[in-house]
């Protein structure tokens, strides 16, 4: 089974996502915060492709119910009630039952892409679950129907960023072993093979690739180093984010 990473949206060409399992990571921040909101206890994310529609969508939804959520630039919105900060989500009295209407300047349309390319739901990861969602991509793939397995990297602005290829490989890397598992040969593109080559060389030193990559030092210079530390611990959340091209929810979860 072809497994493969696609570094940016901007490397998508047409139909390269059909009939294939995807997943989307976007480390810092927006697949990171998208997932604490969601084990947190928020209703649903619904990633918006700018900020009005953002505006609009939590106007029809009911203020009462409703968050704005994400950054531009990295900066809170004017008029948003909360950033792009994973740790603005971990407060279940600000996020319990709230629908979240959610837009950032890379990750909400990576998201959005990816289910336009594939037409099927797809997973959100970060490294806060990559192993939750690794594995779940590779239990729908054990019955050999997808055509592949898709890694897309949200990227900065049309470029690869150093954490997101960080996460994809080692999302690969357990693709692989989980594929063999199951008996199908796993078959890996030239990009998967270089990011998880990337993670393998750069094993247990998640944080200090967020804090050397261009996004991590930019967001430092906001005043957002303790986001980089958070999003870099692995496997703090068994959860399984999916977008169903309306909303994201979890994964088997009631909402």
């Amino acid at each position: 089974m072809r497994v493969d990473v696609i570094v940016s949206p901007a490397f998508l060409e047409g139909g390269e996502l059909e009939g294939s399992l995807c997943a989307v990571v976007d480390v810092l921040r927006a697949t990171s915060t998208i997932t604490t909101a969601l084990t947190s206890g928020a209703a649903a994310v619904y990633p918006c492709l700018d900020v009005e529609e953002a505006k609009r969508g939590a106007a029809a939804f009911g203020r009462e119910r409703s968050l704005l959520g994400g950054e531009e630039r990295g900066q809170l919105i004017p008029g948003f009630d909360l950033g792009n900060s994973p740790l603005e989500y971990l407060d279940a009295d600000v996020v319990d039952g709230k629908a979240i209407y959610f837009y950032t300047t890379n990750g909400t349309g990576a998201v959005r892409r990816a289910y336009a390319e594939c037409d099927r739901s797809v997973y959100i990861a970060a490294l806060i679950n990559m192993s939750a969602v690794s594995s779940a991509i590779v239990g729908a793939a054990s019955d050999g129907k997808a055509a592949g397995i898709v890694i897309l990297c949200s990227g900065r602005y049309g470029k690869p960023s150093a954490e997101d290829t960080f996460c994809s490989g080692l999302m690969v890397r357990m693709a692989v072993n989980g594929l063999r598992e199951f008996g199908i040969p796993p078959d890996l593109t030239d990009s998967a093979m270089v990011a998880a080559g990337f993670a393998e060389a750069n094993e247990g030193k998640g944080l200090d690739i967020l804090a050397s990559s261009e996004h991590g030092r930019f967001l430092q210079s906001l005043g957002f180093t303790p986001d980089l530390d958070f999003a870099s611990r692995l496997d703090s959340y068994n959860a399984v984010p999916v977008f169903n091209g309306e909303r994201i929810v979890l994964l088997n979860g009631d909402s």
